[in-house]
């Protein structure tokens, strides 16, 4: 697909339209005045879940997957973090 050099000012003012060109593939990038951003779309949007990739796991060589009481306080703690930070960024 395309790439597409765009100034910062004018990705400000229609984002929406750069998102839309982003998730049919083509690839944004946003010239600053410092630095320039560039937007692409993954390979899958798709996440995995838990069990999925305990399968994953469970296939591969060597030790077997295993959740336990430490992997959870380690998923808790993180996600309080997450939660704690501050939701001033312009995604929100």
């Amino acid at each position: 697909m395309a790439v597409i050099h765009i100034p910062q000012e004018e990705a400000l003012r229609d984002f929406e339209h750069l998102l839309a060109r982003v998730a049919h593939g083509d690839e944004i990038v946003i010239e600053g005045a410092a630095r320039s951003a560039r937007l692409v779309a993954e390979e899958s949007a798709k996440g995995r879940t838990g069990a999925e990739m305990m399968a994953i796991l469970d296939r591969l060589p060597g030790e077997r997957a295993v959740i336990d009481e430490k992997f959870a306080n380690d998923v808790r703690e993180a996600m309080d973090r997450m939660r704690s930070l501050p939701r001033n960024s312009p995604w929100d």
